[in-house]
Formats: C-alpha cells, structure tokens, sequence
C-alpha cells in the first residue's frame, strides 16, 4: 500500500511540475485542443449525417494522434527556445505554427458545413475566401498547394 502511495505522489509531483513549466502554453493548448474538436464535430456530422458513414474509431484515433503532434511540436519548440535562451522567439514560432494549425483546420471546417448546409451563401463565399483568396496573399502558399496537388497525382 505504501509504493501505491509513493507512485501516485510521485505521479502528481512530476506532472504537476511539467505543467508548471509549459503554463505559458496554456492559451495555445487550448486553442489547438478547440479548433481540433470543432473539427472533429463538424467532420463526424458530415460524415454520419451527410455521407451515412458509421463511427469510425480509427478516423477517431488518428484525429487524436495528429493533435498530439501538434501538442509535441509545440512544446518540443517551446522546450529548445527556452533552453537556448530565446522563450520570445520560440514563442513567435509557435505562433506561426499556430495560425498555421487554424487556417487548415478552419477551411476544413467550413468545407464540411459547406456540405451539411449546402444552400448557405455565407459558407460558400467564406469557403471560397479562405481556399482560394487568401492563398493568393500568403507568400509561398500557392506554390504549396500546387506541390501537394502534383504530388498527389
């Protein structure tokens, strides 16, 4: 009974410490953890309602495990610029990656209610304001989705 004890005080030590050291990433969890299950909810009800596809565990499984890549980017950066001394700058990457994370994520979004809500005017123009507009004013964008496009094929 006592080593169950020391485990789980050990247990609550170190995560309590971690989460100590990673609470200036607190908003940015957060906000990759929201838009992640904005878009599992907005995929699972195009999918079962639109598309009449089950619950799939595995799609389910792999929404998890892409967010826990992106949690792992975030803290792996946020752990070396700490370390090398530059919390801002890692900060300032994490940012971008973070915007990154929301502007994919965001036109996915609106692409599965887009196919829920098929006669909305707001979804469609907002669909294709992010898709294609705002490709053009990101440097380097356009060139992207070009190579994923060729690279598909």
């Amino acid at each position: 009974m006592e080593t169950i004890n020391l485990l789980k005080s050990t247990g609550v030590t170190i995560v309590s410490v971690l989460l100590s050291y990673l609470a200036p990433l607190t908003d940015v969890v957060f906000v990759i953890f929201y838009v992640f299950l904005i878009n599992f909810v907005a995929g699972l009800v195009e999918g079962t309602v639109i598309e009449r596809e089950k619950f799939s565990v595995r799609k389910f499984f792999m929404c998890l495990v892409e967010t826990l890549v992106y949690f792992i980017i975030v803290i792996s950066v946020y752990t070396v610029g700490e370390k090398m001394g530059n919390v801002s700058g890692a900060m300032q990457c994490i940012s971008g990656v973070t915007y990154a994370i929301i502007y994919f994520y965001t036109v996915n979004i609106i692409r599965n209610l887009k196919m829920i809500f098929p006669d909305s005017m707001v979804l469609k123009f907002l669909y294709y304001l992010l898709s294609f507009e705002v490709v053009k004013k990101i440097p380097y964008m356009q060139q992207f989705i070009n190579n994923e496009k060729k690279n598909r094929l």
